[in-house]
């Protein structure tokens, strides 16, 4: 089943603190953790399920090589996947549904 991917209007935000962050580091890790985004968005749409549900219906999938984690619901009545937020792993947690 193939679904659409939504984005909840604070990941972009997300996106871009993170980005804003490693380019003052490096600006060739600011690309690499969108390549890295990018690779988490095609596993996610390949297998929505495949991840264990954190809490209320989200799942959550790690990036590879950074410490984001990437909080999403899949949507079966609206074929969606909802991404509902990039962020720390390391940051305090909360309930990310409701963003």
């Amino acid at each position: 089943m193939n679904y659409a991917f939504v984005n909840r209007p604070a990941v972009n935000t997300d996106v871009i603190d993170a980005v804003d962050y490693y380019k003052k580091i490096n600006p060739k890790l600011a690309e690499q953790f969108l390549v890295r985004i990018e690779e988490a968005i095609i596993y996610i749409a390949e297998y929505p399920k495949g991840f264990q549900i954190k809490y209320k219906n989200v799942r959550t999938l790690m990036l590879k090589q950074f410490p984001y984690h990437i909080h999403y619901i899949v949507n079966e009545e609206e074929n969606e996947i909802v991404i509902l937020a990039i962020i720390h792993a390391y940051k305090a947690p909360e309930d990310y549904s409701k963003r």
